[in-house]
């Protein structure tokens, strides 16, 4: 019989631009966003959105987002965007 807590690990579903992601971690920073979504935060930075509300993280890489179940963020390249 096991003698650990009955803690189950409760997953947060959320999306980057458009892609479904999760976690079971409450508190991330843009920069581990950016890393679990495969956008590198050297020249991309997050921006949280909430119906016609956004929140730019811009200047902000390591300030701790609470995550919940259902948000979405898209990513803002920085850098000159190549012209094809």
């Amino acid at each position: 019989m096991s003698t650990q807590p009955h803690e189950k690990t409760h997953e947060i579903h959320f999306e980057v631009d458009g892609e479904p992601l999760e976690t079971t971690e409450k508190i991330l920073t843009p920069t581990q966003i950016l890393g679990l979504a495969g956008v590198d935060a050297a020249n991309h930075y997050l921006v949280q959105v909430e119906g016609r509300h956004q929140t730019s993280y811009q200047d902000k890489p390591n300030e701790e987002i609470h995550m919940h179940e259902g948000q979405k963020f898209i990513t803002v390249a920085t850098g000159p965007t190549p012209v094809s």
